[in-house]
């Protein structure tokens, strides 16, 4: 049976998803989730949803997906004990450096592959199986039939799918618009959502008219924002093919959203409800929120694969209006000074939320919001409701913009869409600890093992005869099994008797017994609290393993910008008897050959790729040869080339000193890596080599998209296209380069 995973951003919006059908939800602890400015999760928040999860057999996925430096890992590392003691179903990470923290410090976390990997090959899947990875979320830029390649050639991994909510223009991980722009990185928790910007568009004009068209009334747009994606067309064929999860996009949004998803996709993926019944719940999900949407990359790419088909469905883009629309809610009749004569297309009520488009100031295009406060029939008596198709009268904001005649009004809020508030007084889970007492003739000692560290404590008591045969076991197990507010509890309890006395004669006052208790759970706790905060001392390193210092990351970018090769093009080169000078980047004494962290036709790529490695060899040129990894999948290539120098490139992020310890031991022959490009310290005497900086002038692509800019976000048809374009956007009196070649589009400051 496939899982349908919810977001939960809060304690309420997780159980508002379990109570509406959700199996499982995924969420963010306070810090180091790429959901920054949602809710999320404290320690107890945590436990007491564990508690709900273990009774409704429900599963629990914490996201711990940013980037971490050295500084952080401590922290980092404490965070992973807290969920480490309370358990979860698995830890969605980004970070390799916070992979190999998990698989080395903390095994019984189940290790998940973030989207934010950019994972969206065969070869991509089957290296994060070799890393220990039990499942990996794909990205979002996959077609199904590309999904379903992937499924066929990687049976023994679960995979999990994105199946609504909203898509970013670049591929995820893979985008530094907002860090670019704002100083705020998206790789950690913090994006500015640039995508949903406006820019105004530019010709190149050292480029041909047809390769750099501009359309009539496009001059201004949102030209990077995407559509929404709904898959519930998608939904049952994800389970058909056998897709583990299918997974709502939304932590930032509150429990209507979740409710609102929850009903919808349990109706799709149970098929009991009729189409008239989907339809409203449908609905109900657009007014929480919906901007315009699509079936995404899944079903409304037009295109099973990576090719030149024409893509004729609706375009991927939300350009004209990069938000929350709601559902069409009425057509304006009649304006009059205070009120409107409508017709609704939906069913109305006092207090939703209505909204309407009009000419902006500081925008192409802006947004009027009120509620309704007013409905009246054609005889002019109040009206709490209206239904569907009738005529009626509303009334309008007192001031402000007012709607033309023609135009439609959206319904953006229901009156009554926020669910009731769940209780979250509940209890929280406990850790089980097994223990054995040691009864003597003066006093009992306890000791158990917490964090494979041995407790015991010991209590004076005298023991007497009892008057009536007891059940040692039975009565130990009756007073520790009740631990109150302790996160421990009772696992099994065994006891030794040094007494003189048979078993059966000991008796244990209950009075004594319950002190003991309450001061053994306190002691316990204590004990959590100390563990949970204890300092963490990390081992420096034993080798410094030779590399080379990579040369400035702004030298190995080509004239238009990009920081990886066309390696089709250039194997084309080669093979036609080109020389690697001039094709390859040269800087001191040795070329460079920096992959691209996108590559949809792998196996024509690793093809072409494995043929510059064959001309590069029989020109004797291989051994002053570096190739720059910039996927997971490309660890798979280095592994099976090792004779071929491999270094981590600027996209395979080595943010900390774990994540170098773990690239070293997936490649023993590594030449080195780049450290992230966000961060300029590390801890040297922690890293198992010395890294490259990217260096202060190098300026990484905005964006990475599968979303074709002249499609897209210009709207031009596919047939005769040429496959690639060139054009300016500008912002703020910033200026953009986006090129697009072979329907993938790069932006790069300009």
């Amino acid at each position: 049976m496939t899982e349908l995973a919810l977001p939960a951003g809060s304690l309420q919006a997780a159980l508002v998803a379990f109570n509406e059908g959700a199996d499982a939800v995924y969420l963010g602890m306070r810090r180091f989730s790429a959901r920054k400015e949602a809710t999320n999760f404290n320690f107890e928040e945590l436990s007491k949803l564990k508690q709900v999860a273990n009774e409704q057999q429900k599963k629990i996925y914490v996201t711990v997906n940013t980037l971490i430096t050295d500084e952080q890992l401590a922290d980092v590392i404490k965070l992973l004990r807290q969920i480490a003691f309370i358990g979860c179903d698995g830890v969605i990470v980004q970070d390799l450096g916070v992979a190999h923290l998990i698989k080395t410090q903390f095994p019984s976390l189940p290790l998940h592959g973030s989207t934010q990997l950019a994972v969206h090959t065969i070869e991509g899947v089957r290296q994060m199986q070799d890393m220990g990875f039990e499942r990996v979320v794909l990205s979002r830029e996959l077609t199904l039939e590309e999904i379903q390649v992937i499924r066929e050639a990687c049976p023994d991994i679960e995979l999990k799918i994105f199946i609504h909510g909203a898509l970013c223009y670049g591929f995820s991980g893979l985008c530094t618009a907002s860090k670019q722009l704002c100083g705020r990185s998206a790789n950690c928790g913090a994006c500015a959502q640039i995508c949903r910007s406006w820019f105004s568009l530019e010709q190149d004009t050292e480029t041909s008219e047809a390769l750099s068209p501009v359309p009539e009334g496009k001059n201004t747009g949102w030209y990077f924002s995407m559509s929404d994606l709904k898959g519930g067309e998608a939904a049952k064929k994800l389970e058909e093919m056998g897709i583990e999860s299918l997974k709502v996009e939304g932590r930032m949004k509150g429990p209507a959203y979740t409710l609102a998803a929850s009903r919808y996709y349990r109706a799709v993926l149970d098929g009991k409800a009729s189409e008239e019944e989907k339809q409203a719940l449908d609905q109900s999900l657009s007014v929480v929120f919906a901007r315009r949407q699509t079936g995404g990359w899944l079903t409304g790419y037009g295109r099973k694969r990576q090719s030149f088909e024409p893509r004729n469905k609706p375009t991927l883009g939300s350009t004209s209006y990069p938000g929350h629309r709601g559902i069409p809610a009425a057509q304006v009749l009649v304006v009059k000074s205070d009120y409107a004569v409508v017709t609704t297309k939906c069913d109305l009520a006092i207090r939703d939320g209505i909204m309407f488009f009009t000419k902006g100031i500081n925008q192409p295009i802006d947004t009027v919001k009120f509620s309704l406060s007013g409905i009246y029939n054609n005889q002019g008596a109040s009206m709490t409701y209206a239904y569907k198709g009738e005529t009626v009268e509303i009334e309008l904001p007192r001031s402000g913009p007012i709607p033309h005649s023609g135009e439609t009004l959206y319904l953006i809020s229901a009156h009554d869409q926020n669910p009731a508030l769940l209780n979250e007084n509940l209890p929280t889970s406990k850790f089980p600890l097994d223990m054995t007492v040691i009864i003597e003739k003066n006093e009992i000692s306890i000791q158990t093992n917490f964090m494979d560290s041995p407790i015991i404590q010991h209590y004076p008591m005298d023991i007497s005869v009892a008057n009536k045969s007891q059940d040692l076991t039975h009565h130990l197990q009756t007073i520790f099994a009740q631990s109150d507010t302790s996160f421990c509890t009772l696992g099994t309890i065994t006891y030794t008797n040094n007494t003189e006395l048979k078993d059966e004669e000991v008796f244990l006052p209950l009075s004594i017994l319950k002190s003991i208790r309450r001061d053994w759970y306190g002691i316990l706790d204590k004990k959590l609290a100390n563990w949970l905060e204890r300092e963490v001392d990390f081992s420096e390193r034993t080798t410094l393993i030779e590399s080379i210092q990579l040369p400035g990351r702004e030298k190995l970018c080509t004239k238009g910008g990009l920081p990886y090769l066309d390696i089709p093009q250039l194997a084309s080169y080669l093979e036609s008897g080109k020389k690697p000078e001039g094709l390859l980047f040269f800087e001191d004494g040795k070329f460079f050959l920096p992959l691209s962290p996108v590559m949809f036709e792998e196996e024509k790529y690793y093809a072409c790729l494995d043929s510059i490695i064959k001309i590069l060899d029989s020109e004797n040129d291989l051994g002053k040869t570096y190739v720059g990894l910039n996927n997971i999948a490309q660890i798979r290539w280095a592994k099976k080339n090792p004779q071929v120098h491999c270094f981590f490139d600027a996209y395979l992020y080595l943010a900390n000193s774990e994540a170098a310890i773990m690239a070293t031991e997936l490649l023993p022959n590594l030449a080195g890596g780049y450290l992230w490009g966000e961060t300029d310290t590390y801890e040297p005497s922690r890293w198992p080599f010395v890294p490259s900086k990217v260096g202060d002038v190098y300026t990484p692509p905005l964006f990475i998209s599968r979303s074709c800019f002249r499609r897209d976000s210009l709207m031009l048809k596919c047939d005769q296209c040429p496959h690639k374009g060139s054009w300016y956007v500008k912002q703020q009196n910033h200026r953009y380069h986006v090129m697009v070649n072979d329907c993938i589009t790069t932006v790069t400051k300009a």
